[in-house]
């Protein structure tokens, strides 16, 4: 797994974070992936967010690296 966070560059309060997996669905993630740690991230949540958050699932069709042949 990998997990990227950007902030907005207009909006200073509005944060995307992206996180890779090998699950084929958020489901499927979470059920193996509640471990300690995400349960406390996840109950923390809540009081950190202006709105709820927005899911989505992307079908990742590349990649590019600078410098990476």
């Amino acid at each position: 797994m990998a997990c990227y966070l950007q902030q907005d560059t207009e909006e200073a309060n509005l944060f995307t974070l992206y996180e890779r997996w090998r699950e084929p669905t958020v489901a499927v993630f979470m059920e193996h992936r509640m471990t300690p740690y995400r349960r406390e991230y996840e109950a923390k949540l809540p009081a950190l967010l202006q709105r709820p958050r927005e899911a989505a699932v992307l079908t990742p069709l590349g990649e590019w690296r600078k410098g990476v042949a």
